[in-house]
């Protein structure tokens, strides 16, 4: 946890350096609440310790602009004083300070106060990962229903087109071996009638009749595929979305990885990214079909705005353990990579290095909390320049 001091007091700011240090605290301090604001800004803290007497920006004029700069996550503030009128208790508050602690403090006091701030600051956190996994789920209901009605209103159709495929293309064939027979008497009916098989011919370099015949099977087969991967399209949104399965069961994690790559498979395409899939021989995971996919489809997602067009995307999976053991799923990027002082934040919700309005900052947390609940974890690694690895850990069916 970072902790920003504003103390224009040398003795008091050393005093609290000391203390937070000893605490495992990791500490930024300011001799006034300028430079304690101009702090704020540049990096992230989740609690503030402020003194109310300071030069150019006081305590209060210093909380009340940390509450107004919307930061994600909340800010646990304390403020230091020598006040104690019911007065300064009532303008502090309605600063937006969390508590308060008079001068000189008492060490144990301290500590326990910035404990009961740590608390606070948990729950807050799991209030974000609740909405957030809310949220989430409200969107991933929505495409469910989409892709339901997706199935329903294209399915049909597509048979349709199928069927009459395959009867135009037996029909077809028919004709060209009826058309190749009046072909063979070509010459006696030009003895006969050399006006008619003139006319025959004009018709047929008009019709590239011959090309044609070269062709039209491959015409009709590329039409076949490409009516078939239509089919696989419904049907993977489907698999993805899987809403009609409200209960855990045994599920085969390459499939939900290949699910998951073909739902995204259009921002692949747009950006020209090259998405790989290693396929492990792994055991299968006793989960929410559902949310899984959320997993995969999030961290993947991830994953494509963090590479560069052109660029490429593994997804390996392997077992791990005695028995029935783990089953980790890792995604690994060729990007921008993440810088060490944001790493640890990834899993935090609302968290994003993306410029405000292109990220909500939800798709990590929210993947964190689903493994979470299924006993699994995630990790990631990550290099500036060369790219993250996510590391997904999710127990196997009969595992520890």
């Amino acid at each position: 946890m970072r902790i920003l001091i504003a103390e224009d007091d040398p003795v008091s700011r050393r005093l609290l350096e000391s203390y937070l240090g000893k605490w495992g605290y990791s500490v930024a301090a300011a001799g006034d609440g300028a430079e304690a604001w101009r702090l704020f800004e540049a990096g992230s803290f989740t609690m503030v310790i402020t003194d109310w007497m300071m030069p150019e920006l006081d305590g209060p004029g210093l909380i009340c602009r940390i509450r107004a700069s919307h930061r994600p996550g909340y800010v646990y503030t304390v403020v230091l004083t020598a006040r104690s009128r019911k007065e300064d208790l009532v303008e502090g508050l309605e600063a937006g300070a969390d508590d308060f602690l008079t001068k000189p403090f008492d060490r144990d006091e301290l500590r326990a106060r910035l404990r009961a701030g740590e608390r606070i600051l948990r729950l807050e956190h799991q209030l974000r990962e609740a909405q957030a996994a809310r949220l989430q789920a409200e969107q991933l209901a929505g495409l469910g229903r989409l892709a339901a009605g997706v199935a329903h209103e294209i399915n049909n159709p597509i048979a349709f087109v199928t069927n009459n495929l395959a009867v135009l293309r037996r029909d077809v064939g028919s004709a060209l071996t009826v058309l190749a027979r009046y072909e063979s008497g070509r010459e006696a009916l030009a003895r006969s009638d050399p006006s008619l098989v003139a006319e025959i011919e004009r018709l047929e370099d008009e019709a590239d009749l011959a090309y044609f015949r070269e062709n039209y099977e491959r015409i009709f087969e590329r039409t076949a595929e490409g009516l078939q991967r239509i089919r696989r399209i419904v049907q993977d949104l489907r698999d993805f979305a899987r809403l009609d399965e409200a209960e855990s069961k045994e599920v085969d994690l390459n499939a939900a990885v290949r699910s998951a790559i073909a739902a995204l498979g259009h921002e692949l395409n747009a950006r020209s990214i090259r998405a790989e899939a290693t396929p492990g021989e792994i055991p299968p995971v006793v989960c929410h079909p559902a949310k899984i996919n959320q997993v995969f489809y999030n961290v993947l997602h991830n994953a494509i705005q963090a590479t560069d067009p052109g660029g490429s995307i593994e997804v390996r999976t392997r077992a791990e353990g005695q028995g029935a053991g783990t089953v980790v799923v890792e995604i690994e990027d060729h990007g921008v990579g993440i810088a060490p002082e944001h790493l640890a934040h990834v899993f935090e919700p609302f968290f994003t290095t993306r410029p405000v309005g292109s990220g909500t900052g939800l798709g990590l947390s929210v993947a964190y909390g689903i493994l979470r609940d299924h006993g699994g974890t995630i990790e990631a690694e990550s290099t500036v320049g060369r790219g993250s690895v996510f590391r997904i850990r999710i127990p196997a069916c009969g595992g520890d």
